[in-house]
């Protein structure tokens, strides 16, 4: 055999070698990913523009009307979860009742268990607690009462509290106080918003074999600006279903924006 046959014989058992291991590869990193349900976590980061929040009112922000402003308080509910792949609906996570309180980093990081493998790209939710549990008496967990999230005057929840001083209030003390809720008669009162999340392009895959962590930023500034302009000077206090409330609610539905997601092999 010559010299040229013997190198052809050889580039050809190289090429067989590697499409074998090739396939091999691929095999094992299927029967590696492929592995079942998995938990998803939602992490929600609470910002104000480009910073987190301050609870401890140390922080100034500014709104959207020029009115300089401090936090000293941020919780809201986030409830009936809900996970898309391009097609359609894929998982509605049961008894999805979660609240966001930023004075306890712990409770901004959701776990959603048993999602079945596969490829998501957006998730959706309820900013606020549905009608058939505002009316179920009693809870345990995110729904107890001790967590002062409820009504007990009008038998229902807050959705959204947030509580600050500004020198725009005309408060003695200079506070303002949102405490927004409210579902009863039709859409004049109801405060309940869903939450729409695309990510953008990406997938979020899950597999049960790797991390699966959706992280969005929840933006207080937009709660003064998007859709609707509202002023700590015009409204320093809504404590009460309806009115300047459903304004308020409209605009925590467009606070949340996608930041990224983690996808890495546990």
């Amino acid at each position: 055999m010559n010299k040229s046959k013997l190198v052809l014989l050889g580039l050809a058992i190289l090429s067989i070698s590697f499409v074998s291991c090739k396939d091999d590869d691929d095999e094992d990193n299927h029967a590696t990913h492929v592995s079942g349900p998995g938990t998803v976590t939602l992490d929600i980061s609470n910002v104000a523009g480009l910073v987190n929040v301050d609870e401890t009112g140390s922080t100034s922000y500014t709104n959207s009307s020029g009115e300089s402003f401090t936090v000293n308080k941020l919780k809201y509910y986030i409830s009936n979860i809900r996970l898309y792949n391009v097609d359609s609906l894929v998982y509605t996570m049961p008894e999805s009742y979660f609240l966001v309180d930023e004075s306890n980093q712990t409770t901004t990081q959701l776990a959603i268990p048993d999602v079945p493998a596969g490829a998501y790209t957006k998730i959706k939710f309820l900013v606020g607690v549905d009608s058939a549990r505002n009316v179920s008496g009693a809870q345990v967990g995110a729904l107890d009462q001790a967590n002062a999230m409820f009504w007990t005057w009008s038998s229902g929840y807050i959705f959204y509290k947030l509580e600050g001083k500004s020198p725009a209030s005309t408060q003695p003390d200079s506070s303002f106080v949102y405490h927004i809720g409210g579902f009863k008669d039709g859409n004049n009162t109801n405060a309940i918003r869903e939450v729409e999340i695309v990510f953008a392009g990406d997938s979020l895959i899950v597999d049960g074999s790797r991390e699966a962590e959706i992280h969005v930023l929840a933006d207080i500034l937009k709660v003064f600006s998007t859709p609707n302009a509202i002023s700590i000077a015009a409204i320093n206090t809504q404590m009460a279903p309806g009115g300047n409330a459903l304004l308020i609610a409209d605009n925590y539905a467009n606070m949340f924006t996608f930041d990224h997601i983690h996808n890495d092999p546990h």
